[in-house]
């Protein structure tokens, strides 16, 4: 898990500091209100324009919450560590109409007993892919809308209910899972 977090933090950095001097360089800041529905999922996702087509993006989102039936047995979550950094390629201009995304993505997770009590919690490392399109609100202000998807490898632990700990499997496996919805707000600097 360090190796790949300092793995993704080199990449970022590194794509950074490669782009530094860009020419006409904008920057965006945008949070996901989709995400907020998501069980109170705080996100924030940063981008850079590093060519009239190409920006260079990265985000995290995080949800600590464990919530209760008004019973201390009966416990859902969707609690996630999520850190994300990837390019999208406008064909038209940057921060405006279509896009398409590629990141790369390292989740923590733990979730169940939303519908029924089994759990499982994890972490998961993979490669994702975003379409979406962006409307410009101001020239400082847009919203976005997308969706995406991701497929990787997952090293889990599965539980019988999402609060007594019975394992009932462990291992990894490879997904395909869908990873976002997104209606955001994205403000330009």
């Amino acid at each position: 898990m360090k190796r790949s977090l300092v793995c993704l933090s080199a990449a970022i950095i590194c794509m950074l500091l490669c782009h530094c001097e860009a020419f006409a360089q904008r920057w965006s800041i945008a949070t996901n209100i989709v995400d907020y529905l998501n069980m109170g999922t705080l996100n924030v996702e940063s981008s850079v324009a590093i060519a009239q087509h190409y920006s260079f993006n990265a985000g995290v989102r995080y949800n600590p919450w464990t919530f209760h039936y008004g019973d201390e047995d009966k416990q859902f979550e969707n609690r996630k560590k999520c850190m994300y950094a990837g390019v999208r390629y406008w064909p038209w201009h940057i921060y405006s109409g279509w896009w398409a995304g590629l990141n790369l993505q390292y989740q923590e997770y733990n979730r169940g007993g939303w519908r029924i009590q089994h759990a499982e919690e994890g972490d998961a490392y993979g490669l994702g892919l975003s379409v979406g399109y962006t409307l410009m609100l101001h020239k400082s202000f847009n919203i976005e809308f997308g969706a995406s998807a991701w497929a990787g490898a997952a090293v889990y632990t599965a539980y019988s209910c999402a609060y007594c700990g019975k394992i009932v499997e462990q291992g990894s496996k490879f997904f395909l899972w869908p990873n976002n919805v997104m209606v955001s707000l994205v403000y330009i600097l």
